[in-house]
C-alpha cells in the first residue's frame, strides 16, 4: 500500500514539474530573470547539453566549418530534446500514477501502465488496457488534454521562435562597410558618414537601436534563442553587437552624434548585456578586460586620432578618455564571458560580393 501510494505521488510530483517547466518555457515570459530560473529542468538540460557539445567543438579548429554547423544545429537539437524531456516526464508520471491506483484493466505492470499512459498521452487509444475505476477514467481525460496542449504548444512556438530569429540575422546582411575585409567600427562609421556628416551616423543607429529593442524582448522571453545562430560564422549576431556596441561608443565622441541615436542604442545594448548575463558572476572577467592606465590612454589616442583625421569634430581628449572607460566597463565583462562561453568568433565580415566602390576621378 506504501508503495502504491509512493507511486502516485511521484508520478504527481513528475507531471506537475513537467506541465511547469513546459509553461514557463513556452508560454510565460517574467521568471526569465527570477533568482531561482537556472533550477528549472530545461535550463538545466540546455546548460549541460551545450556544456557537452562545447567540449567537443572546442577541440575543432576555429575557421573549420564543421565547428560552426555544430553549434548552428544546436539551438534546433535542444528543442527536440526538451520536448522528448516534457513528453517522458508526464507519460512515466502518469504511469506510475495509474500503477499506483490500480485501476487499469490488462495490465499489472509498472511498464504496462507506463505503455497505456503513453497510448492515452498520444490519444491512440489502441483498447487492449482500459481503465475501470472512476478516477483513472477521469484522469485519462486530463492526460489526454495535457497531450494535445503540449502538442499545441510546441506548434504554436515554433513559428514565434523561428520569427524572432529571422528579425534579429536580417539586418546582418545590412551591416557593410563595402570593403572586403572585417567591419571595424571605425569602417562602419566612415562608410555610413563618408563626409563626416553625424547626422548620417545617428539615423542609421535609429535603426539599430529597434533591432536591439527586438532582441531584448524577444531574448527574454525565449532564452532558449541564445542557442540559435547562423551557419555562417562571419555573421554572427552577438559579433555584430559588440561591433555596433563598440561603434556607438565611438559616436559619443562624436559632436553632432554624441546623445542621439548612439546613446539610444547603447541603452538598449547595457538591456541585452545585462539579460544574457544574468546570474552570471562577472568579476573574473573585469579583471580579465581591466587595461592599464596606458593601455586604455594609447587605445583611445589612436581611436581619437583616427576619427579626427576623417573630419569629424569630437569632444574634449579627456572627456572622450572618460567615456570610453564607462561605456566599456558596462559591457566588456559581459562580452567576454559570452565570447568565452557560446564560442563567438572575433570579427565581422559584410556580404561576399565581387560590387565594389568606384574608385575616385
Amino acid at each position: 500500500m506504501i508503495a502504491h501510494a509512493v507511486m502516485v505521488i511521484v508520478g504527481t510530483i513528475m507531471v506537475v514539474v513537467a506541465v511547469a517547466d513546459l509553461v514557463n518555457t513556452l508560454v510565460t515570459t517574467s521568471s526569465s530573470r527570477s533568482s531561482h530560473v537556472n533550477m528549472w529542468p530545461s535550463r538545466i538540460v540546455a546548460r549541460h547539453a551545450f556544456l557537452g557539445l562545447r567540449s567537443i567543438v572546442a577541440r575543432i579548429g576555429e575557421h573549420r566549418p564543421a565547428r560552426e554547423r555544430l553549434l548552428a544545429t544546436f539551438g534546433p537539437l535542444l528543442l527536440l530534446i526538451l520536448l522528448t524531456m516534457w513528453v517522458t516526464l508526464q507519460v512515466v508520471g502518469f504511469g506510475l500514477i495509474w500503477a499506483g491506483m490500480r485501476g487499469i484493466k490488462g495490465t499489472t505492470s509498472v511498464f504496462g501502465h507506463v505503455y497505456y499512459s503513453g497510448v492515452s498521452f498520444f490519444t491512440i487509444g489502441f483498447g487492449d488496457v482500459v481503465p475501470t475505476d472512476v478516477l483513472p477514467r477521469a484522469g485519462v481525460l486530463v492526460e489526454g488534454l495535457l497531450g494535445v496542449v503540449t502538442t499545441a504548444l510546441v506548434i504554436a512556438y515554433l513559428p514565434m521562435l523561428y520569427a524572432a530569429y529571422a528579425t534579429r540575422e536580417r539586418p546582418l546582411s545590412t551591416l557593410d562597410d563595402g570593403s572586403a575585409g572585417p567591419v571595424t567600427p571605425n569602417s562602419l562609421l566612415f562608410a555610413w558618414s563618408p563626409d563626416a556628416n553625424p547626422q548620417l551616423i545617428d539615423a542609421k543607429f535609429a535603426d539599430w537601436e529597434s533591432w536591439a529593442v527586438d532582441i531584448a524582448a524577444s531574448h527574454g522571453a525565449s532564452p532558449m534563442l541564445r542557442f540559435f545562430r547562423s551557419y555562417d560564422r562571419q555573421h554572427n549576431w552577438l559579433t555584430a553587437l559588440k561591433l555596433l556596441t563598440e561603434a556607438a561608443m565611438r559616436a559619443q565622441l562624436i559632436v553632432g552624434a554624441s546623445n542621439g541615436s548612439s546613446f539610444w542604442f547603447l541603452r538598449r545594448a547595457d538591456m541585452i548585456y545585462q539579460l544574457m548575463a544574468h546570474g552570471t558572476d562577472l568579476d573574473p572577467w573585469t579583471e580579465a578586460v581591466r587595461p592599464t592606465g596606458e593601455q586604455h590612454e594609447r587605445d583611445v589616442r589612436q581611436m581619437y586620432d583616427q576619427l579626427s583625421a576623417h573630419g569629424f569634430e569630437l569632444v574634449p581628449f579627456e572627456v572622450a578618455l572618460t567615456e570610453v572607460a564607462n561605456i566599456r566597463n558596462m559591457y566588456r565583462p559581459t562580452m567576454a564571458y559570452l565570447d568565452h562561453w557560446l564560442l563567438c568568433p572575433d570579427e565581422f565580415w559584410p556580404p561576399q560580393t565581387v560590387i565594389q566602390r568606384v574608385p575616385p576621378a
